[in-house]
């Protein structure tokens, strides 16, 4: 459990308290401006602060403290889920007497500056907290409760994610809406709270976002819909909402666009196992040594805390990052009749799909096997597979278009369509799938709406995969 100091400032513990005396706005209307469902603050640099060690005395602000000092904190509320973010001056290690959090209150908070008072911390208030976690690639915890008696309560949040980048010395935690009440919004301030590296048994430094005495700013829900296409030369295209957030400098042919849990962008992935990240962490690539003769890298998979992504290889090779599952297995001892062109995680991250250009379905670890088209005539090679959302069945597709349900309900195909090119990737999208053709043709065949193709401006190089925003 997060046990705040009680030698912290008083000022600013009150400041926080401010936002969560009167309980969360309760869901009343679905929707919202997306642009008030992400809010980001910049902090000063140079403003964080060492505990004076009295409650009644404001704690100095103290510079070259980079560990610290949140130079930005940001929050996302889209598609039922909230994601907190803070990026310091300096990476630090989440040990036991460093924390970073995020409090929630009602909207139209003021922090305050005028000394130690008294204040309600009766309903509503939630703290947001994320640890290092036993594999040291983060842990959500949420709390509820009056920090200033140490009474804070952990609450059981199930579906949480976490992201330590060291690099950009950047840190996330998501966790669904529900775990917090589903407020219709919310007001919040991101937190930091250090013991010095070079004197662990000094006085503590901590900065806030934003800056006391401010006004937050509060943030609303949004339903937000789209879906990036990824070209074999490495370019990635938004539609819908998704956001343009880059591609890679692809030397070598791009195979792959998977999206990252949380609507927090996508990872890209070339033939030689190198991922390019573009929002989440990037947990790593291949290396030259890893891939055998023949053998390419030709799909991948993230976990659903969207904190690791396994690549699968042409030879049914699986490599695990992050917290994916390094012990599900793989099919590279068996005779294959076709090349593995696509994966597929389970919703518990304990299992996977693979499906052969041959319609072969491989199911691994708690993944359920309904059937495949290995050994079946095919009018052209099966490229992806995408699980039913009510985790009972999956699709297939193949480059004509056409689709082959497996305990799944059919939603329709382009198989009886003449196609421009070769259908050439599937995605989960909404109650069903979205297909996608060299040309960048896009195909819907789900509840979601359409955001648009490239299909009546094809690009020079064809598209390989398409990848849905979450």
């Amino acid at each position: 459990m997060m046990h705040p100091r009680h030698r912290r400032s008083a000022v600013v513990l009150v400041s926080l308290l401010a936002l969560v005396g009167t309980p969360l706005t309760q869901r009343v209307s679905a929707g919202a401006a997306v642009a008030d469902s992400k809010v980001s603050i910049t902090d000063p640099a140079n403003d964080t602060r060492e505990d004076s060690g009295d409650p009644n005395v404001e704690d100095a602000v103290v510079a070259n403290r980079p560990y610290a000092d949140i130079r930005q904190a940001f929050v996302r509320f889209q598609n039922g889920n909230i994601t907190f973010s803070e990026f310091l001056e300096a990476y630090i290690d989440l040990l036991e007497h460093n924390y970073l959090y995020w409090v929630m209150g009602p909207p139209g908070f003021t922090a305050q500056s005028a000394g130690p008072r008294s204040a309600s911390a009766s309903g509503g208030q939630f703290w947001v907290q994320l640890k290092k976690g036993a594999n040291g690639l983060g842990e959500v915890a949420v709390y509820t409760g009056d920090p200033t008696k140490s009474a804070l309560t952990p609450i059981k949040c199930e579906g949480t994610g976490a992201g330590i980048d060291l690099v950009a010395h950047s840190y996330t935690a998501s966790l669904p809406a529900s775990c917090v009440g589903s407020p219709s919004s919310f007001a919040w301030a991101a937190w930091s709270q250090m013991q010095p590296p070079d004197n662990p048994s000094g006085k503590f430094v901590w900065d806030a976002a934003p800056d006391y005495p401010a006004s937050a700013k509060a943030v609303t829900p949004a339903t937000v819909t789209g879906y990036w296409a990824g070209g074999s030369d490495g370019k990635v295209y938004n539609f819908g909402d998704a956001p343009a957030m880059g591609s890679p400098q692809a030397a070598t042919p791009t195979v792959d666009v998977e999206a990252s849990r949380f609507g927090k962008g996508y990872w890209t992935l070339d033939e030689k196992g190198v991922v390019s990240a573009f929002g989440p962490v990037l947990y790593g690539s291949l290396a030259p040594a890893d891939l055998k003769a023949g053998e390419k890298a030709t799909s991948l998979s993230g976990t659903p805390t969207g904190s690791g992504y396994w690549v699968f290889t042409n030879k049914g090779r699986v490599f695990a990052f992050g917290d994916a599952a390094k012990s599900i297995g793989d099919v590279s001892t068996l005779k294959l009749n076709g090349d593995i062109l696509d994966s597929a995680a389970t919703p518990s991250g304990k299992g996977y799909y693979m499906v052969g250009s041959d319609g072969g379905v491989f199911s691994l670890g708690d993944a359920n096997f309904e059937g495949s088209m290995g050994g079946k005539p095919l009018n052209g090679p099966v490229q992806s597979i995408v699980p039913d959302p009510d985790g009972q069945g999956y699709w297939l597709v193949a480059n004509d278009g056409g689709i082959f349900s497996f305990k799944a309900l059919f939603h329709g195909s382009m198989g009886d369509k003449k196609l421009n090119k070769p259908m050439t990737g599937m995605v989960p999208y909404g109650d069903a799938y979205l297909m996608v053709a060299e040309d960048g043709g896009v195909f819907n065949f789900s509840n979601q709406p359409f955001s648009g193709s490239l299909g009546d401006k094809p690009p020079a190089t064809p598209i390989v995969a398409i990848t849905a925003l979450t």
